[in-house]
């Protein structure tokens, strides 16, 4: 009956953010590529300079590499732009997400204390996990009383994000290293998969949830 209802009825706005910031995500991956592998270019550029001696004079820079700078810059603005539309998008989702959870049961986050949790540098994959898996299992104590499909996280990929956002720790402090960077970049691409992976299985319980929520609204 449930079921029936979720594949008929359009589908709620939050659910639909939650798709839109999955896709702001995607986006964002590729740009965090792009200037990964730019970075190095401008690094080149600028280790001359980097390494003058006092009273020595810059070498005069060439048009080649004024152009990438200008080019690094402008990307790094649309970066930022699409960085900003991600994360707002994705937190927006995620308060909502936790509230209407809390219509059915408690949860160890509130909303608010979510949000602020995630927008944590460089821990926040942290604090997503432990957030995470908080909300999947709300969710299936929830849906499994109401008879409801519960759609479940493929084992281990919650620890996955927790791992790596650990092991991402260490390289960040060594970013003077091009391994280092090198490894950063790399892992970036897995915990953000991860993350697409575990939203969409909260996205399709959220969905389930509303529709037993307006079920006994009615």
């Amino acid at each position: 009956m449930i079921e029936e209802e979720i594949s008929t009825q359009e589908e709620p706005e939050n659910i639909q953010r939650g798709r839109s910031a999955i896709v702001w995500l995607k986006i964002l991956i590729i740009f965090a590529f792009i200037i990964g592998l730019f970075s190095e270019y401008i690094i080149v550029i600028f280790k001359p300079y980097m390494n003058l001696t006092n009273g020595e004079t810059p070498p005069a820079m060439d048009f080649t590499s004024a152009i990438a700078i200008l080019s690094y810059t402008f990307l790094l603005l649309i970066f930022g732009i699409v960085m900003f539309i991600a994360v707002f998008k994705f937190c927006k989702w995620m308060y909502i997400n936790i509230k209407t959870l809390r219509k059915f049961s408690s949860t160890e986050f509130s909303p608010i204390a979510a949000v602020i949790c995630t927008l944590i540098p460089w821990v926040s994959g942290i604090f997503d996990y432990f957030i995470f898996k908080d909300i999947l299992a709300r969710q299936e104590n929830v849906l499994k009383t109401h008879n409801a499909k519960f759609v479940a996280p493929k084992p281990g990929q919650l620890k996955w994000i927790l791992i790596l956002t650990i092991l991402i720790l260490f390289p960040s402090i060594f970013s003077e290293f091009f391994v280092c960077r090198l490894i950063n970049l790399l892992l970036i691409f897995p915990i953000c998969l991860l993350y697409i992976k575990s939203m969409n299985v909260m996205i399709e319980n959220e969905k389930t949830l509303y529709s037993l929520d307006n079920h006994e609204n009615t």
